[in-house]
């Protein structure tokens, strides 16, 4: 067996050789075999294998032959040939008798395996675990499981191996950097607990979130911070983004133009977003006027246009004397208005554009990293969008229009759980949603999210049910706890026996979280059907979760009573007691029928206007947020709008909000 191993290396070799030289052979004269010394050149893959060939044909020498091969190996992973060095690794590793060259073997390929387009983390993973503990590259096995970690958004233990494994080039800072930006602040905290050499890091962080949309005092803060930490890496080469943020100015506002549906199907939403938009303009003139004893008021022309039966075009033309568009709010106009506009205009659309189903003609693109998006217009309904490359430069940037996306997407309440969820050590969700298209959508979207841990060794999929009524309601929960199974058997143990059986069926063990995604009216129903269905005995009490859409402003007794226990995620706007007391007043004395959603919608109004001087800025810097009615508010670098929803329980007989991270 190990002669026949030891020819496939050989062959292996040779063929790897052969191909090396290929390009070489025609017109070469044959000339005696002469060693030459090149000093001023780094020595090649093909220069190893070549040696490795000819050491073995000269004495059969296989020691010092895979000492070469090994060598082959690790330049073929710096000429970037990751899949060569793989197929010669995985020939080589079982010729290995020295542990020391199997060590190398192992993390030449998890090197290779994290370098793939398609990393393989899974095998990278297995193949750091087999290390020895006294292996000597442990800055390697960290650089490794580094890239492992971001993969799986481990951004923690991302942040303490990137530092661990030192060569901090403008690269790998940079990644530092943005493994740290993803920390909340009770994960900065343990970052400094666990490797104090971040507290640098972190407090350029702070820095940055405190003052990101004051250009001016940002830029002081840093340069402060670059005094005292000369040498850091940052200090050396600050983020492109960072250095942008303090040097440009904020979106200054002087016509406003606002594109919504206010008559039609869908006028009852428009016109909440518009009150919304009013009750923001008005706030800022009362604060402007505050501040300056009444002698100053903003010179912001306001203007709002009915966008039901108007084409993109004839929104383009209403615009074309205004520097900042808000809305529109159907995805197809969006797609379609965006490639129209000019370069000088800052549109802030009300919907939220992930994929643009194009027609025969045209292409299917997502959004990437770029500043804008320009296409060519397809048709009136549907349109192509590209995505094109970060531009750095002012002049190329400024040839197109500022676009941002602000939109009350449900799935982002449903990754907010799922991360939460993960976050907070439970490992057994269960997901139970209504059979409709939206409560789907987060569903699925919960398990996509919940998907980015499944290379982790506890990582476990999420049980799935959908219901339609009360009766699969309850059909569902038993199955999906384990309780028909409990009944099951307790009726088995009566059968086998004549005395009365005492008994209370249990729930599965592993379960440790319940998901909901339903109306305030299914959670109802479902809340007591969970609780009558959780064993009294169990070593843990099982977390129940829920999305705003299962919380109504119009609970009363009897409701708050049956969602007892409940956790879930709302708009700030939406809590009890919120800081906005007196304009909830004033809303409510206005619109005293006003429907939730139509309430939602307002506070999306509101913090859409409130964000206009502040979007460049939050799209430079998305570490950085600024609180709203609707959420938390970030904004990614593709122009997205993210919002951190409020948590509250229903405890006793309220809902009590509280802070979580």
């Amino acid at each position: 067996m190990k002669l026949i191993r030891s020819v496939v290396v050989v062959s292996l070799v040779v063929f790897m050789a052969s191909c090396a030289d290929a390009p070489n052979k025609k017109n070469t004269v044959k000339r005696p075999d002469i060693k030459v010394v090149q000093p001023d050149r780094e020595l090649s893959s093909q220069y190893y294998l070549n040696q490795a060939q000819r050491k073995f044909a000269q004495d059969g020498d296989t020691t010092e032959r895979n000492d070469l091969l090994l060598l082959a190996a690790s330049k073929l992973q710096q000429e970037q040939n990751c899949n060569a060095s793989i197929k010669l690794l995985n020939i080589l590793t079982p010729e290995l008798i020295h542990p020391e060259n199997q060590a190398q073997a192992q993390l030449l390929l998890a090197e290779c395996y994290v370098q793939l387009p398609s990393p393989a983390l899974l095998h990278a993973q297995k193949l750091l675990e087999k290390l020895p503990n006294d292996f000597t590259e442990q800055a390697r096995i960290r650089a490794v499981q580094a890239h492992i970690d971001e993969h799986q958004q481990a951004w923690l233990e991302a942040s303490k191996n990137l530092l661990a494994a030192g060569n901090l080039n403008n690269e790998n800072s940079l990644r530092l950097w943005r493994a740290l930006g993803n920390l909340n602040a009770k994960q900065a905290q343990q970052a400094i607990i666990d490797e104090p050499r971040l507290r640098s890091w972190l407090d350029l962080k702070d820095i940055v979130q405190q003052q990101g949309l004051e250009p001016d005092m940002l830029q002081r803060s840093v340069s402060q911070w670059q005094s005292k930490h000369v040498y850091h890496p940052l200090s050396q080469a600050l983020p492109e983004t960072l250095i942008t943020a303090m040097s440009k100015a904020p979106i200054i506002a002087k016509r406003v133009a606002v594109l919504l549906p206010l008559t039609g199907r869908l006028g009852s939403q428009g016109n909440a977003i518009k009150d919304g938009i009013v009750a923001a303009y008005l706030a800022q003139l009362n604060n402007s006027s505050l501040k300056t004893n009444g002698t100053s008021i903003p010179n912001i022309e306001l203007r709002f246009f009915d966008s039901a039966l108007k084409t993109p075009q004839e929104l383009n033309g209403l615009v074309a004397d205004y520097d900042v568009i808000v809305g529109p709010l159907l995805k197809e106009k969006i797609a379609e208005l965006i490639t129209l506009l000019p370069a000088n205009k800052s549109i802030l659309a009300l919907n939220r554009i992930d994929l643009v189903i194009a027609s025969d003609t045209t292409a299917t693109a997502t959004f990437a990293d770029a500043n804008h998006l320009i296409t060519e217009k397809a048709n009136v309904a549907q349109s192509e969008i590209e995505s094109d490359a970060v531009i750095s430069d002012d002049k190329t940037q400024n040839s197109r229009p500022e676009i941002f996306y602000f939109s009350l997407a449900p799935e982002d309440e449903a990754i907010q759980l799922a991360k939460h969820i993960y976050d907070s050590g439970l490992r057994h969700p269960v997901v139970l949603s209504a059979d409709t298209s939206t409560t789907q959508r987060m569903a699925e979207a919960f398990i996509e999210q919940w998907r980015v841990h499944q290379r982790q060794k506890d990582y476990v999929a999420p049980a799935t049910g959908t219901f339609t009524d009360s009766k699969s309601m309850r059909k569902l929960v038993s199955e999906l706890l384990d309780v028909a199974q409990s009944r099951q058997r307790v009726k088995q143990i009566e059968l086998l026996t004549t005395s009365e059986v005492y008994a209370v069926e249990r729930n599965r063990r592993d379960v440790d979280a319940i998901i909901l995604f339903a109306n305030p009216e299914q959670t109802e129903l479902l809340s007591p059907i969970i609780e009558s269905s959780l064993s009294p005995f169990a070593a843990r009490e099982i977390s129940v979760f829920a999305s705003s859409r299962s919380y109504t402003l119009d609970l009363n007794k009897n409701s708050i009573r049956d969602l007892r226990n409940l956790t879930f995620i709302d708009m700030p706007w939406m809590m009890p007691n919120n800081p906005w007391l007196e304009l909830a007043n004033e809303v409510g004395t206005l619109w005293p029928q006003s429907q939730d959603s139509l309430l939602r919608l307002f506070a999306l109004g509101y913090d859409a206007y409130n964000l206009i001087p502040k979007l460049r800025h939050l799209k430079l810097l998305p570490i950085t947020s600024v609180p709203g009615l609707s959420g938390e508010l970030s904004i990614s670098s593709d122009g997205e709008v993210h919002r951190v929803l409020q948590w509250a329980k229903v405890q006793q007989d309220r809902v009590t909000p509280f802070a979580m991270e």
